[in-house]
């Protein structure tokens, strides 16, 4: 039941949550993707991949805890949506993107519920150098998104162009 597995993935998040303040909301974020993704009737699994898309990043949780737990697809979508420390700092956001392609589109929807989320935060805290970032994340996604991939999610990229 979906529930249950929600509660397992939340539960495993937050029991490998750093004890010390970080400097946004990053466990509300995380649930707010889940939301997004609940409300919005995609499957179980992407709901565990945005619950826990920024757990490799944030937290202590090893790999093999989400494999195990919430299966190989699940920790793919996440590995591709977390920063890998060996590329240059000027290149993180388009190595996740572009990582987050080759995926496939699952990845891509989680990397634009994220960015969404974030834009949301950000143009409510009046944050204009995150909002830029989150903008420059969607001009990545439009870059690197395949033609066919018509999800709604991806409607998401014009509100935050616009803005």
């Amino acid at each position: 039941m979906m529930w249950f597995k929600f509660e397992e993935a939340l539960k495993t998040l937050i029991q490998h949550f750093p004890a010390e303040a970080m400097k946004k909301p990053t466990l509300y974020h995380s649930v707010r993707v889940w939301t997004y993704l609940w409300n919005h009737g995609y499957s179980e699994e992407l709901q565990i991949a945005g619950l826990l898309h920024d757990a490799l990043e944030d937290t202590n949780i090893w790999e093999t805890v989400i494999q195990e737990s919430f299966w190989t697809y699940v920790l793919n979508i996440v590995k591709a949506n977390s920063k890998n420390n060996n590329v240059s700092k000027s290149e993180i956001l388009e190595d996740i993107v572009q990582r987050c392609s080759l995926i496939w589109e699952d990845a891509m929807i989680i990397k634009m519920a994220d960015i969404y989320d974030n834009f949301l935060f950000y143009k409510k805290e009046n944050n204009i150098s995150e909002i830029k970032r989150c903008k420059i994340l969607v001009e990545l996604v439009k870059k690197y998104k395949n033609s066919e991939w018509n999800d709604k999610i991806f409607k998401k990229i014009n509100i935050i162009l616009d803005y």
